[in-house]
Parts: C-alpha cells; structure tokens; sequence
C-alpha cells in the first residue's frame, strides 16, 4: 500500500496494461480511485479485465490524436492522469551511438514517447480537475551520462523541460513527472540476452543500492504525485541513486 488515500478520485493511467503502469494502476485502485487504463495491446488488456474487475479498460494508442479525444469523451471529467507509454529504444535501434542512428527510428521513438505525452496533456486539460495532476515519465537518461543514449536521453530531457512549463500555464492544476532508473519490465526484451545482462550488470554495479528497480517500488512516486497537493513542475528521480553514482 501507497498510504496515499485517492478516494472517489477519478485516475486513468495510459500504457497502464504491463509493467510500471500496470502497478500505477492496481496501487492507485487499492487507494480507493475509479482507475481506468488505456493501452495499445488487445491481450494484456484482456488479462487485467479478467483479474481486476474494478478497472475500466481501453484499448487506445497515444501517437492517435482522435482516438485520445474518444477516450476522454468516454472517460470524462477525470482527477489524475499517469503517462507511462513509451517505445522500445532497443526495438528501434536507437539504443547505440550517434554514427550508427536511424534519424527516422529516432523520430518514432520521440513521437512514442515525447508527443505521445503532449498529446494527451492536450487532450486531458479541459477535463482535468481544478488541483488535479498529469505524470509524466522521462528517465534517469535525462540527467546521467550513459553510452549510447543521445537520443533516449534527449526525449526523456524534452518531457521534463515541458512539464516545467506546463506547470506555470495550468496551475492550479499540476503536473510533475517521474524519472525512473532501470527497472525490471518488458523495455528491454528487445535487446539480445548477453547483452541485456551486460546492460542490467552493468547498472547494477553503478548504483549506490547495487540493483535494479522493481515496477511496483517505481509506481509509489506516480502515487505520491497524484496524493501531494502542493507538487508541480517537479522531477521525481526514482533511480537507486544514479544520479549521484
């Protein structure tokens, strides 16, 4: 439990079927809020129906400027809005050094994960509640110098500069978000498996906490946003101490 009371709040949590969003979602309903959850897999959206028959499900993808207006229509007034979308850097290929980058991939990860989450600040506004709050997901990549990273880091850096502006035009309502560390979820499946372990051994060691994030551990700070009614415009850095590493 979060500790955090959200009760009779409205949250929905977009690419809340798996992983960090997954667990915003179940603590975020355990707090006593009406949860809804969009995401773009059929599948896993059917699994949380079967095992969560207090969340509302809907299938949607985020880079779809109308469909994100259809699901608010549905969905309607709203207190908490968590955005954990984002694209598979490994997937992509973006994952390596300026010389061999695919500016095209790179550009689709940033409409995944950058304008996914402008779309739907633009999208959520008129609905959101007075002292109602928007999180945003950037990554420690932002701030922390790792390898073969320009690109991952420069959109999760844009998702933070913007908040910080954002927080000044919709006040009284606000919006913060959360810079994970590496975290135990499907993002780096794409990765071939050495090198993946290589990776995870490798962040292991540079930590102070000498271990990766577990999702349920990174989903709390969402909670801890939607609960503080005096946070905007901040960063909340859940990275085992990396940045201090």
């Amino acid at each position: 439990m979060s500790g955090i009371d959200l009760n009779g709040a409205k949250v929905l949590v977009i690419g809340g079927s798996a992983g960090i969003g997954l667990e915003v979602a179940l603590q975020a309903s355990a707090a006593g809020a009406a949860v809804h959850v969009a995401a773009r897999g059929a599948d896993a959206l059917e699994r949380l129906r079967g095992r969560h028959l207090r969340i509302t499900t809907h299938q949607v993808d985020a880079k779809d400027a109308d469909a994100l207006e259809q699901l608010l229509a549905t969905v309607g007034n709203i207190d908490h809005v968590a955005m954990t979308v984002h694209e598979s850097a490994a997937r992509l290929g973006i994952d390596t050094v300026a010389g061999n980058m695919k500016l095209e991939a790179a550009a689709e990860y940033f409409n995944g994960k950058f304008w996914s989450q402008y779309r739907v600040v633009q999208a959520v506004l008129p609905r959101l509640s007075d002292g109602g709050s928007i999180t945003l997901t950037s990554g420690v990549a932002s701030r922390s110098g790792m390898a073969n990273h320009s690109m991952i880091g420069a959109a999760n850096a844009a998702i933070e500069a913007s908040a910080r502006q954002l927080a000044k035009e919709i006040a009284p309502k606000r919006i913060n978000v959360v810079a994970p560390g590496v975290t135990a979820t499907s993002t780096y499946d794409a990765m071939p498996e050495e090198a993946r372990g290589n990776f995870i051994r490798a962040t292991t060691a540079k930590v102070p906490l000498q271990r990766i994030a577990q999702p349920d551990e990174i989903a709390l700070a969402y909670l801890f946003a939607m609960g503080c009614g005096y946070l905007t415009g901040e960063i909340i850095d859940a990275s085992g101490g990396q940045l201090v590493a």
